[in-house]
């Protein structure tokens, strides 16, 4: 049994979340662990909002609605006005499993840590979802690889580090974990699903910005950096690969534009190497450019001859006699990809994969 002596608050930020919010609230309301102090800080929503919280407002231990600075601001309110050990921050568009603060209190039970995260579901716009499992601490230097809607803090640590820094708008709480992971406080990883996270927040939507103040906050921290010789070059690959995403991702012509001039030719179609996230992605854009997909390709077997798109899926053997494009839009690995399709010697086939066009782009830059 977990022991409910220990009191957790959760703290819920909202501004004009009348879509979203009651399902935020009824997460927490619903946790098998009971020991739960609830605040909720709105920013003077207009929407509706608030009418939504006051049908639950028995079951809160504190609310307000005022005008604010701005997200950070807000949660560092509500972290003022906590009282519990343990502290967790769910805003509006997201929500928590049954047990996981149940989880989360037998975790810090049973282990010498001063902070816990856990796995995240990602939601789609479409209502998909997405397993999120976080990347290893140790590339915390040069990307988030902790899961912030996941996260409790003891509160005795906001007490002896500081709350959240808002000079930054959209990427303070990547700035808090870089900030308490250089203080050395201990990290605990749940490998169990926290979170649901609803995908389109403020930090999606202004991607490109969250990206800028992402790579100031590593460069911020880089000197303290115990091997600083050799994450530096990484915290400027990401920012780079970041910046040329963030403008293929934005479409307006991008993608196809770089196509075009890698190849030095109009390219009207063309066959996409890759079915997971990059390649979606490049189906998307490609095909509002105007360009038609003839097939997707996969070295996975158990794709061959299936669909993704409505688009048949090749096995790589396939192309020994195509004349074709081909686009390899895999996040890693695609130089090997690239050998794979020299080594068919099919002069017919032209290919370039994402981190040709993405040195392509920062050429430019």
């Amino acid at each position: 049994m977990v022991n409910e002596g220990i009191k957790v608050s959760i703290i819920t930020v909202t501004y004009n979340g009348v879509k979203t919010i009651e399902q935020t609230i009824q997460s927490v309301l619903r946790q098998t662990y009971k020991n739960i102090e609830y605040i909720l800080i709105d920013g003077l929503s207009t929407d509706g909002t608030q009418q939504i919280i006051e049908q639950y407002i028995d079951n809160i231990d504190y609310f307000v609605s005022e005008k604010d600075e701005g997200l950070y601001y807000a949660m560092n309110k509500g972290l003022k006005r906590a009282t519990g050990d343990i502290i967790g921050i769910i805003n509006c568009d997201d929500w928590l499993v049954e047990d996981a603060v149940a989880s989360v209190v037998d975790y810090f039970e049973r282990h010498d840590v001063d902070l816990t995260y856990g796995n995240i579901v990602c939601v789609t716009e479409q209502g998909e979802e997405k397993l999120l499992i976080p990347d290893s601490l140790d590339k915390i230097w040069y990307r988030m690889v902790v899961p912030h809607p996941s996260v409790f803090i003891k509160k005795e640590i906001y007490e002896r580090f500081g709350c959240f820094n808002t000079k930054y708008k959209l990427s303070s709480d990547y700035e808090l974990m870089l900030r308490l992971y250089n203080k050395g406080i201990h990290f605990g990883y749940i490998n169990e699903k926290i979170t649901y996270f609803r995908m389109g927040g403020l930090s999606t939507i202004r991607y490109s910005e969250a990206c800028r103040e992402g790579y100031a906050i590593s460069m911020s921290y880089i000197d303290k950096c115990p091997n600083k010789r050799k994450i530096l070059p990484l915290v400027k690959k990401v920012y780079r690969y970041n910046c040329f995403s963030t403008q293929i991702c934005a479409g307006k012509g991008k993608l196809s534009e770089l196509i075009n001039r890698f190849f030095q030719v109009r390219v009207y179609e063309i066959l996409i190497w890759g079915t997971g996230v990059w390649g979606e992605r490049c189906y998307n854009i490609l095909k509002s450019d105007g360009i038609t997909i003839l097939h997707f390709v996969d070295n996975n077997p158990s794709k061959w001859g299936t669909e993704f798109q409505g688009i048949r899926i090749l096995n790589p053997e396939e192309l020994l006699n195509v004349d074709a494009y081909v686009l390899i839009a895999v996040k890693e690995n695609g130089e090997t990809i690239k050998k794979q399709l020299d080594n068919m010697e099919n002069k017919g086939l032209k290919c370039v994969c994402m981190g040709e066009l993405e040195i392509l782009f920062c050429h430019d830059e």
